[in-house]
């Protein structure tokens, strides 16, 4: 399906305030049924669940962490807390809600992703992968290790609207993933959370492709790949 490319917000635009907006597009998609499709960045920081804000020393993590030059923000859709920052590209999809299907969603969201990877030589496939933040069945990865991660938020059906999913990956395009995962890390040794991440279970595309550009170049191109993608739009391979 093609999907309406949404323009980013702002360069200024905090990570709270794009979140924000995504929900606000959500229910415009359960109203109009209009796919969409957000390709956005963040700044350096961590986004965490509302489950992780009700960990027993989640104000003072916030505020070590902010001090170490990694924010935290709070998201919707579920998962534990990932890294961001300018080497990771987040796709956002905006869904009319047609199944109650989870793997349906993933599916869509996966599809632009592997074609994207496929084009660089690379094969992709669904998979958990143990130690690594944020993991489940719906990772996309490459030689075992995490290339994206993907988690969903549900709009329920209302009296006006049959409700919407927003399907989310980061895809890690370039940068030190394995200082992001420390850092995930660190939010939950502080935060007195149990979780801990491994190094080396992430890889990033500049790395599968012994990229030798700036990372942003290679950011800047992977961008405009999938709008051309998301443009097109692709059926999933169930």
């Amino acid at each position: 399906m093609p999907y309406r490319l949404l323009s980013p917000l702002h360069d200024t635009a905090s990570p709270a305030q794009i979140l924000a907006q995504e929900q606000c597009w959500l229910r415009d998609c359960a109203h109009d049924g209009q796919p969409r499709a957000h390709l956005w960045q963040a700044p350096q920081c961590l986004i965490v669940t509302r489950k992780d804000t009700r960990l027993p020393r989640y104000e003072a993590a916030c505020q070590q962490l902010a001090a170490e030059g990694w924010p935290v923000h709070v998201r919707d859709s579920g998962g534990t807390a990932v890294p961001h920052g300018a080497g990771i590209l987040n796709l956002s999809l905006l869904l009319p809600r047609t199944t109650t299907d989870l793997a349906h969603y993933y599916r869509l969201l996966g599809a632009p992703l592997l074609t994207l990877l496929a084009e660089y030589g690379l094969e992709g496939s669904y998979d958990f992968v143990p130690g690594s933040f944020c993991d489940g069945q719906y990772n996309l990865v490459i030689g075992g290790r995490k290339i994206t991660g993907t988690a969903q938020r549900w709009l329920a059906p209302g009296q006006d609207h049959q409700g919407a999913v927003l399907a989310q990956a980061m895809l890690l395009v370039a940068g030190d993933v394995d200082e992001g995962t420390r850092m995930a890390s660190r939010f939950y040794e502080l935060a007195g959370g149990e979780l801990r991440f491994m190094a080396g279970t992430s890889i990033t595309l500049a790395s599968c492709i012994d990229w030798r550009g700036s990372d942003q170049t290679l950011v800047d191109k992977v961008r405009a790949r999938l709008d051309s993608l998301l443009s097109e739009g692709l059926s999933p391979s169930f």
